[in-house]
């Protein structure tokens, strides 16, 4: 085996990962990205008309002015915004812009369900220009004006994209995965915008380097303080019991109770408790087949409380929605995951504020650490 071999596609030199087959040498690191590579169309006029029924706040015209102008620059920017900050509306003016000069626009997020929301959010606001979603099993067709595809589809794209948007661009699987960056970085022909509201070290410190750049936006749209966790430390059981006494308290006022747990066997265990006594409420999990359409139901409010994994801690948005984070201590609630757990309170300007209730045995610094970066958040407005 040639020990200088490098993989071509995804750039993997681990040798590890470096097979034969028919005196061949192959990559098993990225041998499951296998399919049709895109070929842009022709130019074509293109109606780059935004259609928005709401107005953007100060921040984010501010911020979208100097994503613009750096952009312009031909530097890579990542958009550091608390959630709920609405980093979606930020990039509209950029990509209406790139329309208009005939730009390769793409916008890229890990979880399938959400490149489907999200394009048709995109369909709303720019209602005469071809929106095209691109995820497993629907990629028949590649190319449009403005490509919503999941981190997974990127390699089929090769010196493709001028403007590219990774949203949650530090989320499972995109975070840490070499492949996936190379293919990122493959796909572009001009600049990459990042948005997150939790960086790590090691992704601010990859935007602090020469030709990229940093915005942060630490206020919501709507102007309202971040709800602030509420720690409640008892042991387990009494964690059950308190669980039980917020669900009545919020669905007697009509109020959506998201209840986060860090596995399916702990969940599978509470719901079957809580429904002994309660009913009225679901569980979500990632080895449910129709989650999808529990989450669905929870959003139209057919449910009082949702049971879930971490599979929710991105991408919903409801109106007076609760949060309890049932076990918060679990090693698997690191900070950034808890604050995207809290991120789902107080989201609407109809209901700008909720509880988070971390129920714990203990104060963990993952949970001390997510309610300080709460408090300076707030420490802005």
């Amino acid at each position: 085996m040639d020990p200088l071999f490098i993989c071509p596609r995804c750039g993997n030199s681990d040798q590890r990962y470096i097979g034969h087959l028919n005196n061949k040498m192959y990559c098993r690191r990225c041998i499951a990205f296998n399919g049709e590579e895109a070929e842009a169309s022709e130019d074509h006029d293109i109606d780059s008309v935004l259609d928005l029924d709401y107005d953007l706040s100060d921040e984010q015209k501010e911020l979208s002015n100097q994503l613009i102008g750096l952009i312009n620059e031909g530097k890579h920017v990542l958009i550091h915004a608390v959630t709920g900050a609405g980093k979606t509306e930020i990039v509209y003016q950029l990509i209406k812009l790139g329309l208009e000069n005939h730009l390769k626009i793409g916008v890229a997020i890990p979880r399938r369900d959400v490149v489907i929301e999200l394009a048709r959010r995109f369909v709303s606001a720019f209602p005469h220009a071809i929106v095209n979603a691109v995820y497993g099993g629907h990629h028949h067709i590649l190319d449009g004006d403005i490509i919503i595809l999941t981190t997974h589809q990127i390699y089929r794209y090769i010196a493709y994209f001028d403007r590219l948007v990774v949203d949650e661009y530090d989320a499972f699987p995109f975070k840490n995965n070499d492949v996936l960056e190379t293919f990122l970085m493959r796909s572009l022909r001009g600049q990459l915008v990042a948005m997150s509201a939790t960086p790590s070290k090691a992704m601010l410190e990859k935007f602090s380097k020469e030709n990229h750049h940093i915005l942060h936006l630490y206020t919501r749209y709507h102007r309202h303080p971040l709800p602030v966790p509420q720690v409640i430390r008892c042991p387990l059981l009494m964690q059950f019991l308190m669980t039980l006494k917020m669900i009545k308290i919020y669905a007697k006022a009509k109020k959506p109770l998201l209840i986060f747990v860090p596995t399916i066997a702990r969940g599978e265990s509470l719901f079957r408790w809580i429904n002994y006594f309660i009913k009225g409420g679901a569980l979500a999990h990632s080895q449910i087949d129709k989650r999808q359409e529990i989450v669905e139901a929870f959003r139209q409010k057919k449910f009082d409380f949702l049971v879930s994994t971490s599979i929710l801690e991105r991408g919903i948005t409801l109106l007076n929605l609760q949060v309890i984070i049932f076990n918060a201590d679990h090693g698997l609630f690191d900070e950034a995951t808890l604050l995207q757990m809290a991120g789902r309170v107080g989201r609407k300007s109809l209901a700008p504020t909720g509880e988070v209730i971390f129920l714990s045995k203990r104060k963990t610094k993952s949970m001390i650490g997510a309610i300080n970066q709460t408090n300076h958040a707030n420490s802005f407005l």
